[in-house]
C-alpha cells in the first residue's frame, strides 16, 4: 500500500528540488548589480500614484467574486464532457459505442446547468453588477 505513493513522493521531491536548485543558482550565481532605477516599483509603465495601502472600491470584489463563479463552470463542464457518452446512452458503452440507444438525459442535464448560468448572468447584469463607470 505505502509502495504505491513513493514514484509521486519522489516526484514531488525531485520537482521541489529543482525549483530549489535554479531559485539557488539564480541567487548566487546570477549578476548582481542593484540601483535605484531597479528597486523602483514598475506598474504596467505607469508612475506611482499615492500609497499601495489604500483600499479598492467594493466593485473590485464584486467582479473578482463574479468572475469567480463563472470561471468554476469550467471545472463543471470538463467532467460531464468526459462522461457525456456514457450519460447519453441507455444501456452500457461496448468499445466505446452506445449500441443500446440514446438518451437525452447528458444533454438536458448540462441545459439545465447552463439555464442556472444564464440566469445568474442575466440577474447580475441587470443589477449592474460587472459593468464598470
Amino acid at each position: 500500500m505505502t509502495s504505491d505513493y513513493i514514484p509521486t513522493a519522489l516526484t514531488i521531491l525531485v520537482g521541489v528540488g529543482f525549483a530549489l536548485a535554479l531559485t539557488a543558482a539564480a541567487k548566487y550565481l546570477g549578476p548582481g548589480r542593484p540601483s535605484k532605477a531597479k528597486d523602483y516599483p514598475y506598474e504596467c509603465g505607469s508612475d506611482v500614484i499615492g500609497s499601495p495601502r489604500t483600499r479598492f472600491e467594493i466593485k473590485f470584489y464584486q467582479v473578482a467574486i463574479l468572475f469567480l463563479v463563472f470561471d468554476i463552470e469550467t471545472a463543471f463542464l470538463y467532467p460531464w464532457a468526459l462522461r457525456y457518452r456514457e450519460l447519453s446512452c441507455v444501456g452500457p458503452l461496448e468499445n466505446g459505442v452506445c449500441t443500446a440507444g440514446v438518451s437525452f438525459f447528458g444533454l438536458s442535464e448540462i441545459l439545465v446547468f447552463m439555464g442556472i448560468l444564464i440566469v445568474a448572468l442575466t440577474y447580475v447584469w441587470r443589477k449592474r453588477a460587472v459593468g464598470w463607470e
